[in-house]
């Protein structure tokens, strides 16, 4: 494979890369980089989404339910999220724990008709 100016491209492992074909996160706050996304694996992102699209505190039979997964793999993938600080099992259930993507109450910007 060869770079821009025609030489030999830097190789770089899959896993170091996230779905843009950029660096995964990492850092100075290596709490950022096990709170990436891009780290997880396709049944923790699973429920992860699930969580996160339903927007109100569950159960893990909830959130097997909505995914269809086994409850005993979905209670794994949420020992890993919460090792993670991804989410958080609280009084009334789990929930997404803090995060820098949610837009709740962002407004949309103004149509070029507007």
């Amino acid at each position: 494979m060869n770079g821009p100016e025609g030489g030999p491209a830097a190789h770089r492992d899959p896993e170091a890369l996230n779905q843009e074909g950029a660096p995964r996160a990492s850092g100075p706050d290596p709490a950022l980089a096990r709170r990436d996304t891009q780290a997880l694996t396709e049944d923790q992102l699973i429920v992860y989404e699930a969580l996160a699209t339903v927007r109100r505190p569950m159960s893990a039979g909830d959130v097997a339910a909505t995914t269809g997964m086994d409850e005993e793999a979905v209670r794994a993938c949420l020992r890993t999220l919460a090792e993670r600080e991804m989410i958080v099992d609280g009084a009334d259930g789990i929930v997404i724990g803090d995060n820098d993507w949610d837009v709740r109450g962002a407004r949309p910007a103004a149509s070029p008709r507007d």
